[in-house]
């Protein structure tokens, strides 16, 4: 019943021969792919990671899979069978947020397979940063306290910068957030960061202004509860909003943020113990490829 099926794939230009040299130029070839590593994986989703030739950059693929008609018929009453797929949406977003001046993975491809024109896949590719690894890996390290201080005063100015130019996220848990270090010509030693798996919000939502924010915050508090203390969460949240010192304002915002957080734990601890099995996994595959690889 091929001809009930329609593909629709949208490729930067500049990616096009690098993308088709990686096996991933044509829709059945990137549903079809299976990676050189398993980033993360559902029952409806799976992220991997595709390794790019000559030492360039490689790219990360994530893939929903609606295989079930309930799931298609429940994307149509979200606008997806006359408007976007989830994947063109996150695909739009960061395109817009590095728009802004927010520094995000960039997107180089998305697209879908229709079945009847509903949306039995999508995906979205991004390029990889080079040297960078989600925010939860890297916290999941013992680090010093001095880096641990520059490291939250980076990420609240990263973050206040984003929501002051109007962006927002979505789902700015950690694991969404890439951390790696960019050493200047002088020696000095910055802390970047960059964001993936945006979500636009909803339109039925109240995701713009206060709510937004607050919605944003509770998701970074949340992921930073196994791997910080309190007075370092309130402390973020002080350079955050730039302030001297924590305000009764400030002290109110933050009871708000943490009673979100806490109705959000017993999921993000699963998705936190999830991402520690991928890194698991993940170096186990690199030391047996290093053990075989031709000397």
């Amino acid at each position: 019943m091929r001809w009930i099926t329609s593909d629709q794939l949208k490729i930067d230009p500049a990616y096009r021969a690098e993308l088709a040299r990686c096996g991933l130029g044509t829709v059945d070839e990137i549903l079809a792919h299976l990676g050189d590593r398993v980033a993360a994986w559902s029952r409806t989703t799976d992220s991997i990671y595709v390794r790019a030739r000559d030492g360039r950059p490689g790219f990360y693929v994530k893939r929903y899979f609606y295989s079930r008609w309930r799931k298609r018929f429940r994307s149509f009453f979200r606008g997806v069978f006359f408007g976007e797929h989830r994947a063109a949406n996150e695909f739009r977003l960061l395109r817009s947020m590095r728009d802004a001046g927010v520094p995000a993975v960039r997107p180089v491809a998305c697209g879908a397979r229709r079945v009847c024109h509903f949306v039995s896949a999508c995906f979205l590719i991004t390029e990889e940063v080079p040297d960078a690894e989600n925010l939860t890996s890297f916290a999941s390290r013992p680090r010093p306290e001095s880096q641990r201080r520059a490291f939250g005063r980076a990420l609240a100015t990263h973050v206040a910068v984003m929501h002051a130019a109007g962006v927002v996220h979505g789902r700015l848990f950690w694991r969404n957030i890439l951390v790696r270090f960019a050493t200047h010509a002088e020696g000095d030693v910055d802390v970047e960061y960059f964001l993936l798996d945006a979500r636009p919000p909803r339109r039925h939502s109240r995701a713009h202004g206060i709510s937004a924010i607050r919605h944003e915050l509770s998701r970074l508090a949340v992921s930073a509860l196994p791997f910080t203390t309190r007075s370092e969460r309130m402390r973020f949240l002080r350079h955050y909003a730039r302030a001297a010192r924590l305000t009764l304002d400030l002290h109110a915002e933050w009871r708000h943020i943490a009673r979100r957080a806490e109705r959000l734990a017993a999921h993000e601890t699963q998705r936190i113990r999830m991402n520690t099995l991928f890194d698991q996994w993940n170096r186990a595959l690199d030391s047996v490829n290093t053990s075989a690889a031709p000397t």
